[in-house]
């Protein structure tokens, strides 16, 4: 009997083991990828305006303009994009101009005529999901001005205007979703109007956790 037990508790925890890996987490920050967009569930771009269609980046940047970060954004000039995202490739923070990024972030910032950045991410399956993330500035001069949303399909989930340095707001939320649904991480140049000193970093985390 005790032999019967103890296989059947092992079989029990197998499962259950197996059944945790399977279990599919999505990340904003490890999940980047600065040589596709779309990446997979992922896609990097920006609105004109408020409930516009997205515009993908097609301009991407990889360690020779910042040692260390990854970005993808709209082409200005060598070395200039905005609006923008940006990863620290790094396991410490990177600094140049007046931001400091930390290595657990991406790095958003809207663009010089009111374009909102925007990290998309759209569930490949129906289910429910968990959400978690943080959001906060990362321009220790200025500091930051802008705004964060996170829409699904357009509405409004959190918003929080981002007006520190290094200082996090939390969000989260438990949402059933449909397959094809988008969940948006937007940025936007803040109630100034003006997107100079404007680096925002979030970090998100999205976790199917049943059918």
């Amino acid at each position: 009997m005790k032999t019967f037990q103890s296989m059947f508790f092992a079989i029990a925890f197998l499962l259950l083991a197996s059944l945790a890996a399977s279990a599919q987490t999505y990340s904003a920050v490890a999940d980047f990828s600065p040589t596709s967009n779309p990446n997979g569930a992922w896609s990097y771009g920006y609105l004109t305006a408020p409930g516009t269609s997205l515009i993908l980046y097609t301009a991407t940047e990889n360690d020779n303009c910042v040692p260390g970060m990854s970005f993808w954004g709209l082409y200005l000039g060598s070395c200039s994009m905005l609006p923008v995202v940006a990863k620290n490739d790094t396991t410490g923070n990177v600094c140049w101009a007046t931001d400091c990024v930390p290595p657990n972030y991406l790095v958003t910032s809207p663009g010089y005529t009111g374009q909102l950045n925007v990290v998309r991410w759209t569930a490949p399956e129906s289910g429910i999901y968990e959400l978690s993330g943080s959001v906060m500035g990362t321009d220790y001069v200025y500091p930051t001005s802008t705004d964060f949303y996170v829409r699904l399909n357009g509405n409004l989930l959190f918003s929080t205007a981002v007006d520190s340095y290094d200082i996090p707001t939390t969000f989260g939320r438990r949402q059933s979703l449909r397959a094809g649904d988008t969940l948006d991480f937007l940025t936007d140049w803040g109630s100034n109007h003006n997107a100079y000193g404007d680096g925002t970093g979030f970090r998100a985390l999205i976790a199917k956790v049943a059918d």
